[in-house]
């Protein structure tokens, strides 16, 4: 990706729409449906930002951590594990970043398109 391929904050609306358009959209709807095409056949903006077009963090589920672990991988092991190993890395390409790294609590993860409660 070159440089001007990178998330950043501050865009303005449309920079953003025409951001997911052209870098998300493209590198998330195979991976999705690669997980489930009967589900995610009709893969657009709406998938992640909900009919009314919210925020991710808005629309899609809350995730829950306690005790150190997302309670996903007990609760939901095979989504869980298609989005840790598929969807957050593709993601973090796709926004231009760097995926999450727990050795340094830094990078695009989880957090980035779900609220996160910790208990």
């Amino acid at each position: 990706m070159s440089a001007h391929d990178v998330w950043k904050e501050g865009m303005t609306k449309n920079q953003e729409i025409a951001f997911m358009k052209k870098n998300v959209v493209p590198e998330m709807e195979p991976v999705f449906k690669s997980y489930n095409a009967n589900r995610y056949e009709d893969f657009n903006c709406r998938t992640c930002h909900g009919p009314r077009f919210q925020e991710p963090k808005d629309f899609l589920p809350s995730l829950t951590f306690k005790d150190g672990k997302l309670t996903a991988f007990a609760e939901h092991p095979e989504l869980a594990k298609f989005m840790a190993e598929q969807v957050v890395p593709h993601m973090a390409t796709a926004m231009g970043l760097l995926p999450y790294d727990p050795k340094t609590n830094s990078g695009f993860g989880c957090h980035g398109c779900h609220e996160v409660k910790m208990q």
